[in-house]
Formats: structure tokens, sequence, C-alpha cells
């Protein structure tokens, strides 16, 4: 019986005696899921704009299946690029898009403390902010008549205006992007402004 005991306490001192490894925190991954404006795969939470890694342009390289070219994006079509634009009010402002066509994309902006959230479908454009939970429907007819803008993020008129002014573009081809991506929200109040108004 005292052997028994002796071996057990020798094996607490051996086991207390073990250098502990520290834990450490697994670094989160660089490359985010195509559709990652409404993925909760991995954190429940849908990703936002404003949490995009480090990604190869910033060190002058890009990989064999990234782009530095967004009208080449536009025209090609499926493809998912991420970017900063120059914003007069704010400075400079991170950017998402997802491109189905030069016609039906999505954009995300992130601005301080919220997301911009335009979904442009051909002809009908609706914007929304998505912590007020607030946003515009209208046709791109009528954004050259007024400078529309949602939580002080202007609507661009086209994909020639959304190019203008970008910096640090890197575009990557996923076939993840479908119609979906056109989706809009049903809890966000859209007011129809312009010729949608009158529908």
């Amino acid at each position: 019986m005292k052997k028994i005991f002796f071996l057990f306490a020798a094996l607490l001192l051996l086991v207390g005696c073990a250098p502990q490894q520290p834990f450490v925190q697994p670094a989160a991954p660089v490359d985010l899921p195509a559709n990652s404006y409404a993925d909760s795969s991995v954190t429940n939470q849908p990703l936002r704009v404003d949490q995009m890694p480090d990604v190869a342009e910033k060190r002058g390289e890009f990989a064999s299946h990234q782009s530095p070219d967004l009208a080449k994006a536009f025209a090609d079509g499926m493809k998912l690029c991420n970017y900063k634009k120059t914003d007069e009010m704010l400075g400079d402002i991170l950017v998402r898009a997802w491109i189905f066509n030069s016609e039906r994309f999505r954009i995300e902006t992130a601005t301080p403390g919220t997301r911009i959230s335009t979904v442009y479908d051909q002809l009908i454009v609706h914007s929304w902010d998505d912590r007020t939970k607030q946003g515009v429907m209208l046709s791109l007819n009528d954004l050259p008549l007024k400078e529309e803008r949602v939580a002080g993020i202007e609507i661009p008129k086209s994909p020639e205006e959304l190019m203008s002014d970008v910096k640090n573009v890197v575009c990557v081809t996923s076939t993840a992007i479908g119609e979906d991506i056109l989706d809009v929200p049903g809890n966000v109040n859209f007011v129809s402004l312009g010729t949608l108004a009158g529908e």
C-alpha cells in the first residue's frame, strides 16, 4: 500500500513540475469568405467591412488570383473587391464590393459606428444604415438630380463614379457571388424617393 502511495505522490510531483505551455490564441484567418456580408458560420455575426484584414496590396504584392483592376472587375463580373475610397467629408473609408455584373452589385462602406450597405439592381438602388435600419430606395435616373446620402455617405451614381478616388484595390474572382447579394433586409424602413415616391 505504501508503494502505491509513493508512486502516486511521485506522479503528482512530476506532473506539477512539468513545464507549462502558455495558451496562445490562434490567429484569425486572413482570407474572408466571398459572401461574408451574410456569413455567420464562424462568429454567428455578419463580418464587417471594417474588420477586413491587411492584404497584399500594402506590401506591393499580388497573388496570382488577385487583381488591382476595379474597372476590369466590373467588366468581368463575379468579383469580390476590397479597397479604400476618399470621401470629401470623412476622408479614407473602407469599401467592399460584391460584383455580379456592372448593373447588379452590392457595396458596403465602413463608417465610424456603423456600416452603409447599398444594392444596385439595374436601375433600382437600395441604401441603408445597418445601425439605425433606415434607408432609401430610388431609381438611378433620379440620382443625378440629388446629392443623396445615407449616414453621411453619398450614394454613387454609377460604377464609374464608384471607381473614382480609389486606392489599395484587391479583387478576386468568386463563384460564390450570386443574385442573393442583391437581397435587401426586411427589417429596414426604406423611404422611396424621386420617381419611385409617386408609385
